[in-house]
């Protein structure tokens, strides 16, 4: 399971204790997330992210794994099963917005530069609210509850904006590359995130591309903040594709 931004492997924890009595789930944090260390080399770009979730996989699975990727972690699987094939089954992708028209690219292109404006100015807290804005957050980027949490998020939003900000927004296959991907893929979508940009450019995507949709309680976090919900969505969808139907 590969996290997104603002989060580490704990943002799994309880979906993945819920999914282990039929899984055996791995989880670890991205470079620069969750208290690892930032690359010495400023290294973030999607292909080395990939050879890490490879790196992890080839040390840790017994064979292909099922590869969960929540937001930016869904790009990252991506780029793992173009360039490791044999150590992918199948993907799961919560709304990492496929770009894969023009008008999609044009809109992560705008935000992107909203985004590197705040970054220019040394006023990364204001990202907050544009997150909220594109994904759906309820709470207006206000989900963290205590003091720990918050210094947790600030400290991988700062991540987030100083290393992998341009590397993930602007990481974007093209269709007729992620048509050579030759595993089942299910893109699943949150009911309280459809509207927001990475809902829309999410299932768009997706069925441009012919990958199924299936939609899962709650927004962007669901993962976390609807975990019981969202493993048994995701159980669900995983038992469809193992046994080679659609979600």
């Amino acid at each position: 399971m590969l996290h997104g931004i603002m989060s580490g492997a704990s943002f799994f924890d309880e979906a993945a204790e819920a999914l282990s009595n039929d899984y055996r789930v791995i989880t670890y944090d991205r470079r620069g997330y969750g208290g690892e260390p930032a690359p010495a080399d400023g290294d973030y770009t999607v292909s080395t992210q990939a050879e890490d979730a490879a790196a992890v996989l080839a040390s840790q699975a017994t064979g292909p794994a099922w590869v969960f990727g929540n937001s930016a972690g869904g790009l990252i699987a991506v780029e793992l099963c173009l360039r490791h094939p044999e150590l992918v089954r199948g993907l799961v992708l919560l709304e990492p917005s496929l770009v894969v028209d023009d008008e999609s690219r044009q809109e992560i292109a705008a935000w992107n530069a909203e985004l590197n404006g705040y970054l220019a100015s040394n006023r990364i807290k204001r990202a907050l609210p544009a997150f909220a804005r594109v994904v759906g957050d309820p709470s207006g980027g206000k989900g963290a509850t205590s003091l720990a949490q918050m210094r947790a998020a600030y400290a991988n939003l700062d991540n987030f904006m100083h290393g992998e900000l341009n590397e993930v927004q602007r990481y974007a296959p093209s269709p007729s590359v992620l048509a050579t991907i030759d595993v089942p893929v299910c893109v699943l979508v949150t009911t309280e995130g459809r509207a927001g940009m990475f809902g829309r450019t999410s299932e768009s995507g997706a069925r441009a591309l012919g990958w199924p949709v299936a939609f899962v309680e709650g927004y962007h976090n669901a993962a976390r903040d609807n975990a019981r919900a969202f493993a048994k969505t995701l159980r669900d969808v995983l038992g469809d594709m193992s046994r080679g139907g659609h979600a």
